[in-house]
């Protein structure tokens, strides 16, 4: 029961050291740093959006922050993501549609009636 358990830590450790060995390569295959591929996504969705967008990169991980038009929502995503070196994208975008009808609360003052 010990040697399996050992055996079983001994392949974790060796899993963790592999992965890590192979970040450096994942980041030099793509040959972009942070900012010249939060430039590339710019520009690779400027066409997408009429309104600018903040766009923020941390290794390959790109995230989306502003207000779009709801049509121009999913060409923004899919732009982005075509980018070359994007592993991954996150959406903080916001839409400018109203949210809806409110009711009674629409003022902000809840009333009993």
């Amino acid at each position: 029961m010990k040697l399996l358990t050992l055996l079983a830590v001994g392949a974790l450790a060796y899993g963790i050291y592999h992965y890590r060995q192979q970040q450096p390569t994942r980041q030099r295959r793509t040959g972009m740093s942070d900012e010249l591929l939060a430039e590339s996504v710019r520009s690779g969705i400027a066409g997408a959006s009429s309104r600018p967008v903040d766009v923020r990169c941390i290794n390959g991980v790109v995230s989306l922050r502003g207000t779009v038009r709801r049509p121009e929502l999913d060409l923004v995503l899919a732009a982005a993501l075509a980018v070359p070196g994007v592993v991954q994208v996150t959406n903080l975008l916001e839409t400018d549609e109203p949210v809806g009808d409110l009711g009674p609360m629409q003022s902000g003052i809840a009333s009993g009636v």
